[in-house]
């Protein structure tokens, strides 16, 4: 059965699935995990008697982002993202999202090459400079975020750059800057989802105007806001009606 604890904290007082109130069964019962599929016991669902189990809600973020990088064979950036974004251990609002945009990235330029390459050492890699190279906390009231500075994580991978080469320096402010305009011009409250759309939107425009790479591109619908109590709804170019309608 999944953790009191879980349901308790400020994070997950809300179903992650639907934002429905969790609440406890008055007996044990056996259902499936809405998430990975597996029969489980639990005392509580949410209302719209939704189900995650604890091994969904416990692995670690940043484990879960790179085997669905690992698993995913597309080359469409967007569409890999929400997937990682919809998994519960996902905040609505969480530096995971810095680590998401140079890991997705990454993937689908990957997979666009005849010859793949073994990438696991790559998401490594960048999930080790997302971590030291962009803030721990949100830092969106002193005017830059997280999830922008992922766009440079990945631009100087994805060039075989360090800090020390010119090129990357500039380039890497020139990506950074266009995707921190593009946040600010848009405004509204805070929203890691809608800048992670930001920046890769913004990374997929930049690879194709400066290196001829067409990556994939679905439109961004958010999947998110029954979760975000600080929603700005139609003010976001983002927000999607239809999954705000019972």
């Amino acid at each position: 059965m999944a953790k009191i604890e879980i349901f308790n904290s400020a994070d997950n007082i809300s179903c992650i699935l639907c934002g429905d109130r969790v609440v406890a069964l008055k007996t044990a019962i056996e259902t499936h995990c809405d998430f990975c599929g597996k029969i489980k016991h639990t005392t509580h669902q949410c209302e719209s008697s939704h189900f995650l189990c604890d091994d969904c809600y416990n692995i670690p973020v940043n484990e879960m982002i790179k085997l669905k990088c690992l698993k995913y064979k597309g080359i469409n950036p967007i569409e890999l993202a929400i997937d990682i974004m919809n998994s519960p251990s996902v905040k609505m609002h969480g530096t995971e999202h810095h680590f998401i945009v140079p890991a997705v990235l990454l993937t689908c330029v990957n997979n666009m090459k005849e010859k793949p390459e073994n990438i696991a050492e790559k998401l490594d890699l960048a999930e080790e400079r997302a971590m030291a190279e962009t803030p721990d906390v949100c830092r969106f009231h002193d005017g830059f975020c997280g999830a922008a500075i992922g766009t440079g994580v990945f631009l100087s991978m994805f060039l075989d750059r360090e800090h020390i080469h010119d090129d990357a320096w500039s380039l890497n402010n020139q990506i950074i800057s266009e995707t921190l305009k593009r946040i600010k011009e848009h405004g509204g409250p805070r929203c890691c989802k809608r800048d992670t759309y930001f920046s890769l939107l913004t990374s997929i425009e930049y690879l194709n105007e400066h290196f001829a790479l067409e990556l994939n591109q679905s439109e961004p619908k958010c999947t998110f806001s029954l979760r975000n109590k600080s929603c700005g709804l139609e003010q976001c170019i983002f927000y999607n009606m239809t999954n705000s309608l019972v």
